[in-house]
């Protein structure tokens, strides 16, 4: 039972990097959208997008708002929250860092343009993501289950 529950999480993990990259893809679209037709400053942005509903399950975002509240500014905020943000690997955080060191720094089309590489990176991520969970999620859950069965049989 226990193993089954292993191979769950471990499968789990999988489809949550999944998820949290195209919640990232999400973000970084409509960061881009508001950045090219708005001007509103970067923490009132970043606060906004937080109260959407298609971004409640995206603790990264809520993590990047009470970071600017306590006094950081967005990028501080951005990359501490990159450092804590479960489930991606160190490929898919080097471009949150990255996104996250260069935010707001130049005019509006060096913006764009970052965050549109940013995004192309990302979408790669997630490519690679689902191929990676397709082949390996229902793998390791077998594995896990076969791993109790054994070690049930032993235990007998």
């Amino acid at each position: 039972m226990i193993c089954t529950a292993a191979g769950v999480v471990y499968s789990s993990a999988l489809k949550q990097r999944c998820k949290q990259l195209r919640m990232m893809l999400s973000l970084i679209g409509e960061v881009s959208s508001e950045i090219r037709y708005s001007a509103v400053p970067l923490p009132e942005l970043m606060r906004e997008l937080s109260e959407k509903c298609s971004y409640r399950d995206l603790a990264f975002l809520g993590k990047v708002c009470e970071g600017t509240e306590h006094g950081m500014t967005v990028q501080d905020a951005w990359t501490r929250a990159v450092e804590t943000a479960s489930f991606l690997n160190e490929n898919d955080r080097e471009i949150l860092y990255d996104v996250g060191g260069r935010l707001g720094e130049s005019d509006t089309d060096g913006q764009l343009s970052m965050l549109s590489q940013a995004e192309e990176m990302l979408s790669r991520s997630l490519t690679e993501a689902e191929a990676d969970c397709a082949r390996r999620a229902g793998a390791i859950l077998r594995v896990w289950t076969l791993c109790g069965i054994g070690a049930g049989m032993v235990i007998i």
